[in-house]
């Protein structure tokens, strides 16, 4: 019964975890280019009036309605997964070190994406068919998001791994000390 509280608490977790990250990393991306949000992610939310007379507001509500689903998701497929572990307690700890894992290499990759955008992107970009005067800041915030989705999705796989490891390490100990 402790193991579906926890699977219950993974997913409770991990979707407000991914909302504020998700909130918080667009703040940041708001600071590098505001019209990603003011002119494309506004109208796509359908808060372009609202949003441009409280746009870092709006930019953090964005953040949180654009990721706190991938962490629902992530939750219930890492709280299901820790179902393996033979304790509660160790399911606790597989189960969060492996969200962890996921949040790590989702920044990472966002911070790659970035850093690629700035290295190989255009240094003149067009932005048809918006009207942004720095396209290129517009392209690294892009490029930001996309891949830090990617590095969300490649870290779910990699938190997984991390747990089917240490069952097997754990069941490895107990074979060894009998």
């Amino acid at each position: 019964m402790k193991k579906i509280g926890i699977l219950l608490l993974t997913i409770l977790v991990a979707t407000l975890l991914a909302g504020i990250y998700g909130a918080l990393h667009d703040q940041i991306t708001f600071t590098i280019s505001s019209e990603y949000f003011t002119i494309f992610k506004f109208e796509q939310f359908g808060f372009l009036d609202w949003g441009n007379n409280n746009p870092r507001l709006t930019t953090a509500l964005i953040g949180f309605l654009a990721t706190w689903w991938v962490g629902f998701y992530i939750g219930i497929v890492q709280g299901l997964v820790g179902l393996i572990h033979k304790t509660p307690r160790r399911m606790f700890k597989y189960v969060f070190n492996s969200i962890l894992i996921t949040l790590g290499i989702a920044v990472l990759f966002g911070v790659f994406g970035g850093i690629i955008e700035i290295l190989t992107g255009e240094a003149d970009p067009i932005c048809f068919p918006y009207e942004i005067h720095n396209c290129k800041n517009f392209f690294i915030v892009g490029s930001i998001h996309n891949y830090g989705y990617l590095g969300g999705g490649i870290g779910a796989i990699v938190g997984l791994v991390y747990q089917i490891y240490q069952k097997k390490a754990c069941l490895t100990a107990i074979v060894y000390r009998y």
